[in-house]
């Protein structure tokens, strides 16, 4: 145990000190691979910390806490295989795919600012119908629709305004910090639902060989669940700021002609 708490703080002290290095090295460079003076403007910030939590919920509820739910035997689980993974999740994925095209049709038309806000209450929504109602695959694979919905379009929004509200010779390195902190929402997701799962487990012996093994109880995942919704509350907070930066910003190239 002793080894182990001294590895941590080494590797924890060694994270630290590269990361304090790369910084330094990263605020001297002409095209850094992080522009962190971008990463200040209120309106690519409150993109980014969007595109985070949509990471963060997808992975922790979708990717990783359904499909152990759905094979838990009863009663913590719905005793299915992969293909009852597969026709929860069906429904989900097609709506995903149907409305990640049509985002650029919506985009074009009523731009990215009020579209995302309505796109973050509506995913904040089914994942608040979530908690609420998932005793049954069907009921699952219902909400999953709607939490699908808002994901798509909240999704393909914050990535334009990120492009939008940057200049062309660093197009690419605000797409880039974008997916990269995508993906450490898609990281720290799954580790939050691992702890709910492996705080609340439960004996529950096999009906076809009689091996008792341990499940998640069903606190577990009315906690993702929570959590998921909370974490979407906070994208319609910054959402709102979004739109009151970008306002501002108009306001200041009307009156004088020069972007804040």
């Amino acid at each position: 145990m002793g080894q182990l708490l001294f590895s941590i703080t080494v590797i924890s002290v060694a994270a630290l000190v590269l990361l304090f290095l790369f910084i330094q090295i990263e605020k001297k460079r002409p095209f850094p691979l992080i522009d962190f003076k971008s990463l200040k403007k209120k309106t690519i910030l409150s993109a980014n910390i969007i595109t985070m939590t949509i990471g963060l919920t997808t992975l922790m509820v979708v990717y990783q806490s359904l499909p152990i739910l759905i094979q838990s035997p009863p009663p913590v689980g719905f005793g299915g295989n992969a293909s009852s993974i597969a026709n929860v999740q069906l429904l989900y994925m097609i709506v995903l795919l149907i409305f990640s095209e049509a985002s650029g049709f919506l985009v074009s038309k009523f731009g990215n600012l009020r579209p995302t806000t309505i796109r973050t209450i509506v995913t904040t929504i089914g994942f608040f119908v979530l908690f609420m109602f998932h005793s049954t695959e069907a009921s699952i694979a219902a909400v999953l629709v709607l939490v699908a919905v808002g994901l798509a379009l909240m999704q393909i929004g914050s990535v334009n305004v990120v492009l939008t509200s940057t200049p062309k010779q660093y197009s690419g390195i605000s797409l880039g910090m974008n997916l990269l902190i995508f993906l450490i929402g898609s990281s720290v997701g799954p580790v939050i639902a691992g702890r709910y799962l492996q705080a609340n487990q439960v004996f529950v012996e096999s009906d076809t060989d009689g091996i008792s093994a341990s499940y998640p109880l069903p606190v577990s995942y009315n906690l993702i669940f929570l959590t998921a919704a909370l974490i979407s509350v906070s994208s319609i907070a910054f959402a709102i700021l979004l739109n009151r930066s970008t306002s501002n910003r108009s306001g200041v190239i009307e009156e004088t002609g020069i972007p804040s």
